[in-house]
């Protein structure tokens, strides 16, 4: 009865993984201009036309303001929400997206640590 259980809670996680996709929050290590692909935390990622990329409080009166692939920089704090590769079916073929970008928000930040 564990087993049929445990398993049953991994098949239930695993669905769940795939249905919300992935989000991961970190700094744009790279960014290729010609492939519209960016690497966050050592995770290739594609963006697409029709991804969502949103500057998070740059606005005036701290406002989120849509941005385009060209308002992300190198070492920029994002929280990027993404499906796996294989789950889009999009004919991406590149090797080193292992993700494909729903929505990038990146974070403006203004006072920094350092």
């Amino acid at each position: 009865m564990k087993k049929v259980l445990s398993i049953l809670f991994t098949i239930g996680f695993i669905s769940g993984l795939c249905a919300d996709g992935f989000e991961v929050k970190g700094i744009i290590n790279s960014i290729d201009q010609n492939a519209k692909t960016i690497v966050v935390n050592n995770i290739g990622i594609q963006i697409m036309p029709q991804t969502h990329i949103k500057l998070d409080d740059c606005g005036i009166f701290g406002t989120d303001i849509d941005g385009k692939f060209s308002d992300l920089s190198v070492g920029s704090f994002v929280e990027v929400e993404a499906w796996p590769n294989s789950a889009v079916g999009n004919g991406v073929q590149n090797a080193s997206v292992s993700y494909i970008a729903s929505e990038v928000e990146q974070k403006c930040v203004s006072n920094r640590a350092y």
